[in-house]
């Protein structure tokens, strides 16, 4: 009954807008004056209101209210171009730029790509998917700042069919399209890497971020040590790595001493699979406080990695996401959905191992791990 009430209220003002009753420019009746004039809950109409704003005929302006913009809202006829939003906390030449570069490139003549930044903070997020919406969006795509709490307008956007799709994170119970790197697959298979170069005894360090990114990779590392039957030991997972979350207020020199003690207090470690890039860095950083070499007595293998000229002294073995894969395909399925909204998938890409100058077998001064 609800959603005939609203539908009801959608389509009513929807043609007065059409038929001009109310024009381009011309402010809606308030929200309280529309519950009283439809005798609905104040719910009901907002409800109405986001899609009236979904489909283009108004925006919401600061203390003017919700104003009409087109009568027939169209992607632009010239074109026939979409409008899809793109929110996500960064991004940087190891993860995140050729994302971008990858939904860019399949986007001329198809759909107009409007970027915003979150920095992590959920609340920003918030504030800017609302404000991306208000704008006119046609498909929305999001990298979110954590897997742990689904965003309040993620939700109401996938009750609404509005076109959503979620990039680099699993969204568990909700239907919503995602497209996401076999991470699982990647955590194992850089496990995988280092026991078969003679490493026995290795460790994880990851950062606190609740992301199911990390917790996927955190379940290949595992899946190495039984497909292997090896121990995981419990100090073998070090997640504290945390000057790398986005709007972190720890430095990372502070990282770099715990790290440097954990490595100075495990000598028996002689790998470590870093879930992110710059976590690696800041294992590097740590071995060499520790007066630890790598290769030759810590080897250290990451997830992506910029191009080799940045890393020179030090190109990183790592697993690699095709990027560009996952911003294409978050693109199609996007545009997929505004066609037709009902087309929702999940999407896993393959991820491969890239050999570098950070791994190599343990040194028999290394010695084998205690008991």
């Amino acid at each position: 009954m609800a959603d005939a009430l609203y539908t009801q209220v959608h389509e009513t003002l929807r043609r007065r807008i059409r038929e001009g009753t109310i024009g381009v420019g011309d402010r809606l009746p308030s929200q309280e004056e529309l519950t009283d004039e439809f005798s609905v809950s104040a719910i009901t109409i907002k409800r109405a209101l986001d899609m009236l704003r979904d489909e283009g005929f108004v925006v919401r302006r600061p203390r003017i209210g919700t104003v009409v913009v087109s009568r027939e809202p169209e992607r632009d006829q010239r074109t026939g171009e979409a409008v899809v939003g793109y929110v996500v906390p960064g991004f940087d030449d190891a993860f995140g730029t050729r994302v971008l570069n990858g939904m860019l490139n399949r986007a001329p003549g198809r759909a107009h790509v409007v970027v915003a930044t979150s920095h992590g903070d959920p609340d920003l997020e918030e504030r800017l998917i609302e404000a991306q919406l208000e704008r006119g969006l046609d498909a929305l795509v999001l990298l979110p700042s954590s897997s742990e709490f689904i965003p309040a307008a993620v939700v109401s956007l996938v009750g609404r069919q509005f076109p959503i799709v979620i990039v680099d994170r699993t969204l568990v119970g909700t239907p919503v399209s995602t497209v996401t790197s076999d991470n699982v697959a990647g955590g194992q298979l850089a496990a995988e890497h280092l026991f078969g170069l003679g490493h026995e005894q290795i460790a994880l360090a990851l950062s606190p971020n609740h992301v199911s990114t990390l917790d996927e990779r955190r379940r290949g590392f595992v899946a190495a040590h039984a497909e292997r039957h090896v121990r995981l030991r419990p100090e073998a997972i070090y997640a504290d790595v945390r000057s790398v979350v986005p709007g972190s207020v720890t430095a990372a020199d502070d990282d770099v001493e715990r790290l440097a003690a954990y490595l100075t207090s495990h000598p028996q470690v002689t790998g470590v699979v870093a879930a992110e890039y710059h976590s690696a860095r800041l294992v590097l950083q740590a071995a060499r406080r520790a007066g630890r070499d790598v290769p030759t007595e810590l080897s250290i293998i990451c997830f992506d990695a910029p191009p080799e000229f940045v890393d020179a002294a030090m190109p990183f073995t790592h697993i690699e996401q095709d990027q560009h894969a996952l911003g294409g395909r978050a693109l199609e399925l996007a545009l997929e959905q505004v066609a037709d909204p009902a087309a929702v998938r999940q999407e896993i890409i393959a991820v491969r191992l890239v050999e570098g100058g950070s791994t190599a077998r343990p040194t028999a001064a290394q010695g084998s791990p205690t008991a």
